[in-house]
C-alpha cells in the first residue's frame, strides 16, 4: 500500500491544481492579466506542487545483509554450461566442443558468453582461473 502513496499524492495535487484553475477561469482572472503573467502563475503553482512532493522523499528500508556463501559452480551454471566450461579448461576449441556435444559452433559461443557473464570474466584464461578457484573450494 505504501508504494502507491506517492502516486496518490501526485494525483490529488494534480486534481487540486486542475480544480484551482477551473475556479480561476470562472472568475475570468486571465482576462485581466497578461498571458505571460498568467502562464508564470500556472508554472509557479506546478513548481510549488513539485517541491512539496520532493520535500518528503519516501525512503525504503535498507535490505538486511544476507550471509550467503559464494555460489558454487553447480548452482551458478547449468549442467551444459558446466560441461562446456570443463572442456574449455581442458583446452578444447569451440569447434571441438561443438563436435563433442553435437551442436553448432554458434550454440557453443552462446553458452560460452553465458558462462563469461555468470562468472564475471571476459576470456578463456580468466574462465580457467575462476574455475580453478571455485573448484578448489569444493575439494
Amino acid at each position: 500500500m505504501r508504494k502507491y502513496a506517492t502516486t496518490v499524492k501526485i494525483a490529488l495535487l494534480t486534481a487540486s491544481a486542475v480544480i484551482l484553475f477551473q475556479v480561476i477561469s470562472l472568475f475570468a482572472v486571465y482576462q485581466y492579466i497578461r498571458l505571460d503573467l498568467y502562464l508564470s502563475l500556472v508554472a509557479a503553482c506546478f513548481l510549488t506542487t513539485g517541491m512539496l512532493i520532493a520535500r518528503r522523499p519516501s525512503v525504503a528500508p535498507a535490505p538486511k545483509p544476507v550471509d550467503n556463501p559464494a555460489p558454487s559452480l553447480q548452482t551458478l551454471l547449468t549442467q551444459r554450461e558446466l560441461q562446456i566450461l570443463q572442456l574449455i579448461v581442458d583446452g578444447k576449441t569451440n569447434k571441438e566442443i561443438a563436435a563433442v556435444h553435437f551442436v553448432e559452433v554458434s550454440t557453443v559461443k552462446t553458452h560460452i558468453n553465458n558462462i563469461y557473464t555468470k562468472l564475471a570474466v571476459t576470456n578463456r584464461v580468466e574462465a580457467r582461473l575462476k574455475y580453478a578457484e571455485m573448484a578448489g573450494k569444493l575439494a
